[in-house]
């Protein structure tokens, strides 16, 4: 049986008319996201670009011309987050999370996006991002945001992750995709905090770094009594 939680969030489905359906296109045509509407939000035309069977990724840096495999940090307890490679997601608001959370003053990023199978079907996307900071002081996590790119990669090449059981949640599947070989991106999306729609909760990261080596399935290991993190 599914159980899920009030920290996994939901966005609405995105829904455009034809003329900003064209609009995207011409954009993704022109490699140019500056010919975008300017009232439409971003994650949007990144959800509509992952329905044409693209691949994001998501960076604070604003000049990628390629990108290498590398092996991550990661204290997830699933294999495939920790190979060597070029990762990519099939979700906009996922993509964005990593292109908006300041590197240089996070310590630790704590996020999710996944699906859990409902039985015949699979649930609407459900997110959460948590942020452990470098300063203290720091007292509100839309703060650890910073201006970004998304870039839009080719599929070709790239594996998904496969669904997997989570005790608590059951079967749920992760918009994670993986490439072994280097990928050159087709064209990159900037974005800024105020197109981040979601809460950003802040953690401690040598909290939750120790709770995830005694229990690796208890994401997000929020504490109970603590704003910090909030439940």
């Amino acid at each position: 049986m599914t159980t899920e939680h009030a920290w996994m969030l939901e966005l609405p489905v995105p829904k455009h008319d034809r003329t900003t359906e064209t609009a995207f296109a011409a954009a993704l045509r022109s490699r140019d996201a500056r010919l975008l509407p300017a009232d439409v939000p971003r994650w949007h035309f990144l959800e509509w670009l992952v329905g044409q069977g693209w691949l994001l990724h998501g960076s604070n840096h604003p000049d990628i011309t390629r990108f290498e495999p590398r092996t991550p940090v990661d204290l997830s307890p699933d294999e495939f987050s920790k190979r060597t490679a070029v990762f990519a997601a099939s979700d906009g608001v996922w993509a964005m999370m990593y292109a908006l959370t300041d590197r240089a003053r996070v310590r630790r990023i704590l996020n999710m996006a996944l699906r859990v199978r409902q039985e015949n079907r699979w649930s609407e996307q459900r997110y959460f991002l948590s942020l452990a900071p470098h300063d203290h002081a720091v007292t509100e996590g839309i703060d650890l945001l910073r201006h970004g790119s998304v870039y839009v990669l080719s599929s070709a090449g790239f594996e998904r992750m496969p669904p997997y059981e989570w005790p608590a949640l059951g079967e749920v599947m992760e918009p994670h995709w993986a490439s072994p070989s280097a990928v050159a991106p087709l064209m990159r999306v900037d974005v800024s905090p105020t197109d981040f729609l979601l809460p950003v909760r802040m953690h401690d990261a040598g909290r939750v770094d120790r709770l995830c080596q005694s229990d690796p399935w208890g994401f997000p290991w929020l504490e109970s009594a603590s704003g910090r993190s909030g439940n």
